[in-house]
């Protein structure tokens, strides 16, 4: 094929492409429409089949097409040409207003990601290079016309606009968040690294749908993260234009004016608050504090000097009966309000399941449920009043008395969650629309007492909830976290908050396909699709064994009892399927870890999930194949060949019951590491634990397996089954 052709070739696929974006952009007085709708669209349908002529000329020729954006959130409008910018060692990012501080703070930090990925430095300067600035001033307006783009009137405070080709690249926001998000998108589009190094040509003009793209933290139970780890979790949730960020607290605020029931070494100061939440006004994140103020308060109220205030004794739920609570709720708001300038206060108030049954059961018997915890919503409504911010609330409480969600205050923002796998979230939406509250959708991203967290379940709940929440108007998604049995790690639920972030930003129905074709290159800035591969299997990993319960539960579960036995029965095949999927997940980790240029942290814990799911299935299949050569040495006890079978279990050099404990103390050496580069210290020893016990129970099996080969050569007999922990005989 001839230079010359393929000149004309890509020449004629910039032009279709700049004349297609150009016609997104024009804006044609209404009586010319009217005269010259039929030759407009006559136009379109030309220059359409044009592109379509061009695009089959290409494949024809041989001309490769652009390489496709792989930018996540996906931009409103985008245009990827082969206009690329070479991005060279010392190139400049100039500032059209070098007195914007907050321009000058997100030039720094494309910097630093562009020296960590590409390996290419940088600099602030002035000439021609990457221009940044607002929309507004002249040098932008200027360069944006000459590459012919109009800025669209709904662009919102967020939206900018951004071009690239061989010459220049202008950057544009409505505010200098758009600015800011503009170079978050401009990330992701720098290919190859070094002397190769470039940034794709396209032209983009982008803004959110939702106004909030939020994610909520639990920060209480157990695992706390440092302040060095929640920062990470700011500049990543910034990545993908996250704006907020929620930190959930029972009893981990460690206030001055109550200080006895914060853990040491597991709460967060005023100071370290202070310092999270400035570091997140650089990138444009709101922290919002939520501190509950009625119920999981148990590990205050189990304090003697609080229990006074309980529904039930030392129970989860704040009595409305005692003025105490009020004071308790004033004090801690108190030092919130000076440490978090965000709008809102979000006062939890979910799952006050004791209302009801102890101090208030009089009240709740004349009144009913539902109108005394209205009441108690309002009285702290009253109390905060003063500090002139909007209220969040849980939602669960209001749909279970629907007849009262008319009395939630207007100012009161709904926070609405479900978790449950649903094709449609619209019963949950409905009430709060028609009673006219505005609202926040909060899927989840299924983490909860998981060794992985459930992407099966996540990508459904997060893009169906946040869909309906689009059509309903809400103005925001809270996605969230949970960490029920204290052992979960934040490391591992990066998709589901990326998947998040984009369902936020994108117009629904968010493209959980083509999401994943991205998620490599936007994540990990990884040219394969690997790693999105493993953490689609790792997340499937339930479906893959066949369970319902909790993964971790059937993994810390005693192996010697018969429910467990029942289970290895029936799981023995997708055991070995499961052991298969993630033997292969772990091995690409190790072939291609390396390659991962963003987000390293990710690797680890990925190959800890895909480590514990495979001592989880050998569990299950090493349990069925000793409960049949126990049982079968058993019934045939004068065959002393079948009951030597059982030194496999307990010799000194092949002992599969001692393999388990290695396995186990190897899991907890990683599980420490993991553990403490995300979090403070305190609840490490309380999840260590279970991993103690655990490494003793096999070693104690093992040694009980000798005792009775020992009995045999001594009687010619050995236990029980089930006095060894075996149960029914299993079906051969």
């Amino acid at each position: 094929m001839k230079i010359q052709e393929i000149s004309h070739a890509v020449k004629c696929r910039r032009l279709t492409s700049e004349f297609i974006f150009s016609l997104m952009q024009v804006s044609i007085p209404l009586n010319v429409r009217l005269i010259f709708s039929t030759l407009e669209k006559a136009v379109i349908y030309f220059f359409r089949q044009l592109f379509l002529l061009c695009a089959i000329l290409f494949a024809t020729l041989g001309v490769p097409a652009a390489t496709p954006l792989q930018v996540i959130p996906q931009p409103k409008e985008a245009v990827a040409t082969e206009d690329n910018f070479p991005l060279k060692n010392n190139s400049k990012i100039v500032l059209a207003n070098s007195r914007s501080e907050a321009d000058r703070f997100a030039a720094q930090d494309f910097i630093e990601d562009a020296r960590a990925t590409a390996n290419v430095e940088l600099k602030i300067g002035g000439g021609r290079g990457i221009l940044i600035g607002l929309l507004e001033n002249p040098k932008i307006r200027t360069e944006l016309q000459k590459a012919k783009i109009e800025i669209p009137a709904n662009l919102g405070d967020e939206g900018y606009v951004l071009f690239v080709d061989a010459k220049r690249i202008v950057v544009g926001g409505k505010t200098e968040v758009g600015t800011f998000y503009g170079l978050q998108t401009l990330k992701q589009m720098i290919r190859g690294e070094g002397a190769t190094a470039y940034i794709q040509g396209a032209r983009i003009i982008d803004f959110p749908t939702m106004r909030y793209r939020a994610f909520s933290d639990d920060i209480s139970r157990g695992l706390v993260p440092t302040v060095d780890y929640v920062k990470r979790q700011i500049r990543t949730f910034a990545m993908f234009k996250m704006n907020m960020h929620s930190l959930y607290m029972e009893h981990t605020f460690a206030s001055k004016s109550n200080p006895l029931y914060a853990p040491e070494e597991g709460s967060f100061t005023p100071e370290e608050l202070r310092e999270i939440v400035a570091y997140a006004q650089k990138y444009h994140i709101e922290i919002v504090p939520e501190q509950q103020t009625f119920g999981h308060l148990h590990k205050v109220i189990k304090f003697e000097k609080y229990n006074a205030l309980a529904e039930v004794p030392y129970g989860d739920v704040l009595t409305p009966q005692e003025e105490g609570s009020y004071r308790l709720v004033a004090d801690l708001y108190k030092e919130i309000d000076e440490i978090f300038p965000s709008k809102f206060f979000h006062i939890g108030a979910d799952e006050t399941f004791e209302l009801g049954e102890g101090r208030s059961r009089e009240e709740t018997k004349e009144k009913g449920v539902g109108k005394v915890y209205f009441q108690h919503i309002n009285r702290i409504r009253d109390i905060l009043q003063p500090y002139n911010r909007r209220l969040m609330m849980w939602g669960d409480i209001a749909l279970n008395h629907p007849e009262l969600i008319g009395e939630i205050p207007k100012d009161v923002v709904v926070m609405n969650w479900a978790y449950g796998v649903s094709d449609s979230y619209m019963n949950r939406i409905e009430p709060f629309k028609k009673a006219g509250l505005e609202q926040f959708v909060c899927p989840s991203v299924w983490n909860f007492n998981l060794i992985f967290p459930n992407n099966e379940f996540a990508t459904v709940n997060i893009r169906n909830f946040v869909r309906d929440g689009q059509a309903a108007g809400a103005i925001g998604v809270m996605n969230t976290n949970w960490d029920d049995d204290g052992e979960t790690l934040f490391e591992m639920t990066w998709y589901g908050v990326a998947l998040g972030a984009a369902a936020g930003w994108e117009n629904a129905p968010l493209n959980v396909e083509k999401f994943d074709s991205k998620f490599d290159w936007a994540f990990f800035r990884s040219e394969s699709d690997e790693f999105t591969k493993g953490i689609r299997t790792l997340g499937a990993a339930s479906k893959t064994l066949g369970i319902r319960e909790t993964q971790n539960s059937l993994f810390w579960q005693n192996p010697f009892t018969p429910p467990f036995q029942k289970r290895a029965v029936l799981l023995n095949a997708n055991a070995k399927q499961l052991r298969l999927n993630v033997e292969a997940v772990e091995e690409s980790l190790i072939r291609n870890g390396a390659k991962v240029k963003r987000n390293k942290e990710m690797i680890p814990a990925m190959r800890f999930a895909a480590q514990r799911f495979n001592h989880l299935g050998r569990r299950l299949i090493l349990l069925e194949q000793f409960s049949q050569a126990y049982w079968e040495a058993y019934l045939t006890m004068s065959d002393r060949r079948k009951v030597r079978k059982l030194s496999w279990y307990s010799g000194a050099i092949y002992n599969y019951l001692r393999e388990m404990s290695e396995e186990l103390g190897e899991l907890k050496r990683k599980y420490r590491q993991l553990y403490l580069a995300e979090n403070k210290p305190s609840h490490l020893e309380s999840v260590l634990a279970r991993y103690d016990q655990s490494i003793q129970m096999w070693l104690d099996k093992s040694r009980q397996i000798n005792e009775a080969l020992t009995q045999y050569n001594e009687t010619g007999t050995i236990p029980k089954p089930e006095e060894i922990g075996i149960s029914a005989r299993p079906k051969n």
